[in-house]
């Protein structure tokens, strides 16, 4: 099942990056960790869902990113960029009598969107709370429109 929804998000990112790229906005390529442009995602990596939400004053981007240790997770903010990523590593053992338990998981999260509109990096903020990542990136001022006269 879960395979399914992978094929659904790769199908809806492949029609948004054809309509972004055919009404001439910038793509929202990711951005491997190493920095190189338009790659693709390696299949070890989760995307996390993420919600941008624009008002008069900031940009919101809403990530699930359950099961995470806020110190776990890395936030990048360039003025039209936001580059979220995690990794998380967790053993457990138990030893009783006639039987050994022993768990590990490990999980690592990349997920890199362009901005609707550009943001401050130094005043931006962010919280986590209950696998939720909320991230507050004020808008940088918009300089007033100068009528230029033909000369």
């Amino acid at each position: 099942m879960v395979e399914q929804w992978d094929d659904f998000r790769r199908f809806e990112e492949m029609m948004n990056r054809m309509f972004e790229e055919f009404w001439g906005r910038p793509s929202r390529r990711r951005l491997l960790p190493g920095g190189e442009r338009g790659a693709v995602v390696p299949a070890e990596y989760r995307e996390p869902f993420i919600d941008v939400i624009e008002t008069d004053k900031e940009v919101i981007a809403t990530a699930e990113m359950p099961g995470l240790e806020k110190q776990d997770i890395k936030i990048n903010v360039a003025e039209d960029r936001l580059e979220i990523s995690a990794e998380t590593k967790h053993e457990e053992k138990k030893e009783e009598k006639g039987y050994v338990y022993r768990e590990r998981r490990s999980g690592s999260y990349y997920r890199a969107i362009s901005l609707p509109s550009a943001v401050d990096p130094d005043k931006s903020k962010a919280s986590y709370k209950n696998g939720v990542l909320e991230i507050k990136m004020p808008k940088t001022e918009v300089k007033k429109k100068t009528p230029l006269k033909i000369e």
